[in-house]
């Protein structure tokens, strides 16, 4: 019955009885999203057996490491920051508060679940239509792909950027239950993210589903600042943002100008330094700051998202794909899975260690990602970041208490992996060495 009711809190279903308390102390589960991470795991493997199956594009391996990835950063980014909005909703509900809605009130919870719906509908679309904010969405944007793992291709950033659209609710609902709708409402657009599922008939008209929600992922420029919905495209139709998939038209995946990296460091920030390159163009602060708080297709001139005209029709166009030797696919493969099994340990676990283990831990975690991203690049930097993390982790592994079977295991394979790097960095350093001889001669 537990299994069946995970599934279910994957689409919204729960009823107010199961989570309305007083205090955030007193729910039962305080982090639904740490809990229904196997549930996304399992919904991830059936998707992509099920495409195997119909004979469909599948996930690539390169793709879908690097969306994990970033679901992975946004964890990591959690654990360092956690709380931080919610003491500020806790400060305003318990300092300025108007009007005090009863908690164990179904009419309180159903309020909540469509107040926090509204506010993230004004996060979203503000993630679109004010540059500095679109710096940190815009790597949701950047999968080619369109399956459940794109669902978890966040922004470190995005919940420090969210807050204050939220904290209005602050006046009138209990901390308690605005944190169970934050949670669900994220919950519920996991599902959202896949070609599978089609048309939902009367659904569609107030529900945000798959087939709406691809549209917004399309660099087709009748998809481009479309479909804002969390959980209700009620909110779409009603502002003006609403567009249906036009039938006959292919679309086609990712930002308009596609970045070609696996990196996922590289994915998270590289927009920051493209707005500040955009602001000194300009001679006044008034038009440095339109460029930072106006739409990423501002200029000088045009209106303030732009003018959908300038935007060019991307065509159908081939993926970015690097193609690798398959040990280095298996080597990244196990290499990510053994990161994603210390994430998982960490993120269940990490208010009983220091904050410098946490910090530490989370250091080393990104540094694993992004090392593994230089891999599925093929970047010959890959072979010395491989060999300097995997001796890390025989210098320092010894402190993570675990099985002492696993623990051999892994030293293992780490150990393992520090003689292939080295033998592949020795051999591209003599490839190189030969290429520069040449050129002299």
């Amino acid at each position: 019955m537990e299994v069946v009711k995970g599934f279910g809190r994957l689409f919204y279903f729960i009823s107010p009885n199961e989570t309305a308390v007083p205090r955030v102390e007193d729910l039962p589960h305080p982090d639904y999203i740490a809990q229904a991470v196997p549930y996304f795991l399992t919904l991830v493997i059936l998707e992509f057996l099920i495409q195997w199956w119909k004979g469909k594009r599948r996930a690539r391996l390169n793709d879908g490491i690097t969306s994990l990835s970033h679901g992975m950063y946004l964890g990591c980014q959690e654990m360092l920051t956690r709380g931080v909005l919610h003491y500020a909703y806790c400060k305003i509900y318990e300092s300025w508060i108007i009007y005090e809605l009863p908690w164990d009130s179904p009419t309180t919870w159903y309020v909540a679940a469509l107040a926090t719906d509204f506010g993230y509908y004004w996060v979203h679309r503000a993630s679109h239509e004010v540059s500095f904010f679109w710096a940190k969405h815009q790597v949701h944007h950047s999968s080619e792909e369109y399956n459940l793992t794109t669902a978890l291709r966040q922004s470190a950033l995005q919940h420090t950027l969210a807050w204050p659209f939220y904290l209005p609710m602050a006046f009138f609902v209990p901390p308690s239950i605005f944190l169970v709708h934050q949670q669900f409402n994220t919950m519920f657009q996991f599902w959202i993210h896949t070609e599978l599922v089609d048309d939902l008939g009367p659904l569609e008209w107030v529900l945000n589903t798959p087939k709406h929600h691809r549209i917004h992922h399309g660099s087709n420029r009748y998809c481009l600042d479309t479909n804002y919905a969390g959980v209700l495209i009620i909110w779409d139709r009603m502002f003006g943002t609403f567009a249906a998939e036009k039938k006959g038209e292919r679309i086609v995946y990712g930002l308009v100008g596609q970045v070609q990296s696996f990196n996922p460091f590289w994915l998270q920030f590289y927009h920051y330094p493209k707005i500040w390159e955009k602001m000194k163009q300009f001679d006044n602060w008034s038009d440095k700051l339109s460029a930072a708080l106006k739409g990423p297709g501002w200029t000088k001139g045009k209106p303030r998202l732009g003018d959908p005209n300038d935007c060019p029709e991307v065509p159908l166009r081939e993926k970015y794909d690097v193609r690798l030797p398959m040990w280095k696919n298996y080597y990244a493969g196990i290499h990510f899975l053994i990161t994603l099994a210390g994430f998982d340990y960490l993120s269940r676990h990490f208010l009983n260690f220091s904050q410098i283990t946490v910090l530490a831990s989370v250091i080393f975690i990104l540094f694993s990602l992004t090392s593994i991203g230089l891999i599925l690049e093929d970047r010959g930097i890959g072979a010395l970041s491989e060999i300097g993390r995997c001796t890390l982790v025989i210098l320092f592994g010894s402190n993570v208490v675990i099985h002492p079977i696993l623990s051999k295991l892994i030293y293992g394979v780490f150990a393992l992996s520090i003689c292939i790097w080295s033998i592949q960095f020795t051999q591209q350093d003599r490839v190189n060495i030969s290429v520069a001889s040449k050129k002299r001669s």
